[in-house]
């Protein structure tokens, strides 16, 4: 009889909490850095908009 790999409740929760911690790092990148760049060019266009004036 074939048996598979027996992973604990351990290596599940190990594993998960990897997951869960990549997709915490791309959101932060993505909506903290996404919001720094986007006041920065804000910034940048109000600057601009005034020069221009």
């Amino acid at each position: 009889m074939a048996t598979g790999k027996v992973s604990t409740p351990e290596e599940k929760v190990v594993h998960h909490d990897d997951q869960s911690l990549k997709g915490a790092l791309f959101s932060s990148l993505v909506f903290v850095g996404g919001g720094i760049v986007s006041f920065i060019v804000l910034l940048f266009v109000i600057y601009m908009t005034r020069v221009g004036i």
